[in-house]
C-alpha cells in the first residue's frame, strides 16, 4: 500500500480508532474486523442494508468504504 488507508482502516479511524467498537456498531465480531484487515482491508458489501449500516456508522462516503462498487 502506498500510504493510503484501506477502507477498513478509514472506518476504524472514523469511529475513533477502536476495532471492537466498530464491530459492535456494525453488528459483527471484533475478529471479523481483524479478518477484514488481514485480507487487505476491503469491506464485504453483500447487500445494500449492510452497506448502509457501515455508511451510517462511520459517516464516510460510499466511495471511501466501497471503492470497488463506487469508483
Amino acid at each position: 500500500m502506498t500510504g493510503e488507508l484501506s477502507p477498513i482502516d478509514k472506518a476504524i479511524r472514523a469511529i475513533g480508532g477502536n476495532k471492537s467498537e466498530l464491530a459492535r456498531l456494525v453488528g459483527c465480531s471484533p475478529s471479523n474486523i481483524t479478518n477484514i484487515k488481514a485480507r487487505g482491508g476491503k469491506i464485504p458489501c453483500r447487500n445494500k442494508e449492510i452497506r448502509d449500516k457501515w455508511l451510517s456508522v462511520t459517516g464516510l462516503s460510499k466511495k471511501e468504504l466501497f471503492p470497488d462498487l463506487y469508483s
